[in-house]
């Protein structure tokens, strides 16, 4: 392991890589989740009602019973979200009133900025009219007059619904979602580093000379890997600690589930380094390739805003490029699903890896040239 030695001992040994790394990501990460208003008790719903019928008008009268209710046209959606103006919208399409007095189970279509739970006591304030609706429609046959005779005598009747947020001493888990994707855009920045490391290993020729030892080649890049692999895992780590315990912030019912996802992603960023490495010929050549490359990539994967706001050509492209994966893993289990949910992300991010270090594969023959 002397090449994992040296190699880590000469990354820290910069007093500003390791402040940059260890200290000053994570800690602006993390007072970047503190600074968002994430105590609210009230949700701010935008409401699209393409259906115009009494059934809809009184959905509406009731979610506006416990939170602020906007009216919008369909194509104001995304601007309303992208603006704050709402939190959370629920469109009512044509025909839905009359699937559901039909005997149906239609369902609303609905939008938020990002996946959270603040809007359950929306959610559940629908899910439970909806309930008592298609009860009332199952009794009423299809007949549309007995249907709302019915639905006036429950309204009229005491309906209450407990809702509270989803969270730990008062913030709810939107706050850490929404740092995540500055945490995986960091993560891709600091990427840079192993192609740096490796590319000044050519300059200086100390890696000819290492290949002169007895060291393998597989050997040496396999050791380089497990030294920026840790780097990025402990920034992970510190980072969490930091929104955690500095910050009191929630991570969700399983961090030791969301670490798992975001070292696999962490694996990937070395992934990409080493095929940088083998593309760029200089340091400078590197630093400009990943400036042009992350950043785009990074918006179009939906770290730095949703990707739904985006138009649709955009949004295709982004289902091609890794970190959207990522993300979108690291969501599903910050809102507590099984690992088991994410299977095909993490099996998509694996494929990425593979993709990387084959094109970053260094055969003695490319050496010697």
């Amino acid at each position: 392991m002397t090449v994992f030695k040296y190699a880590l001992k000469r990354l820290l040994r910069n007093k500003l890589n390791l402040f940059t790394i260890f200290l000053l990501t994570p800690l602006f990460i993390a007072l970047t989740f503190s600074m968002g208003n994430f105590d609210r008790n009230g949700v701010n719903v935008g409401w699209v009602d393409l259906d115009g019928t009494p059934l809809t008008g009184m959905l509406r009268d009731a979610i506006a019973d416990s939170s602020p209710v906007h009216e919008l046209e369909e194509e104001e959606i995304r601007i309303s979200l992208a603006r704050s103006k709402v939190d959370y919208v629920l469109v009512a399409d044509a025909g839905f009133s009359e699937e559901l007095i039909g005997g149906g189970a239609p369902k609303l279509r609905s939008y938020s900025i990002q996946e959270t739970n603040i809007a359950n006591q929306v959610i559940l304030k629908v899910e439970g009219f909806l309930g008592a609706a298609q009860g009332i429609a199952e009794t009423a046959g299809g007949d549309e007059d007995a249907f709302y005779a019915g639905m006036n005598s429950f309204l009229q009747g005491n309906f209450t619904v407990s809702t509270g947020l989803y969270s730990t001493n008062g913030r709810s888990v939107e706050a850490a979602l929404s740092g995540l994707g500055q945490l995986a855009m960091a993560m891709m920045f600091l990427s840079t580093f192993t192609a740096i490391n490796l590319i000044k290993e050519r300059e200086n020729r100390t890696f000819y000379r290492v290949m002169a030892s007895p060291c393998s080649l597989r050997n040496y890049m396999l050791q380089n890997v497990l030294v920026f692999f840790s780097v990025l895992l402990c920034q992970v780590g510190v980072m969490f600690l930091s929104v955690r315990y500095i910050f009191n912030m929630y991570l969700g019912p399983a961090v030791l589930k969301l670490f798992l996802v975001m070292a696999v992603f962490a694996l990937l960023c070395v992934a990409m380094g080493i095929a940088l490495a083998t593309a760029a010929r200089s340091v400078r050549q590197a630093s400009t390739i990943s400036s042009l490359v992350i950043t785009p990539i990074s918006m179009l994967s939906g770290l730095l805003w949703p990707r739904w706001i985006m138009p649709d050509f955009l949004q295709t492209i982004g289902r091609y490029l890794p970190p959207t994966w990522a993300i979108e893993a690291a969501h599903k289990v910050m809102l507590g699903k099984p690992l088991r949910s994410v299977s095909l992300e993490l099996s998509i991010l694996l494929g990425f890896i593979a993709v990387f270090f084959l094109l970053g594969t260094w055969r003695r023959a490319d050496v010697a040239k």
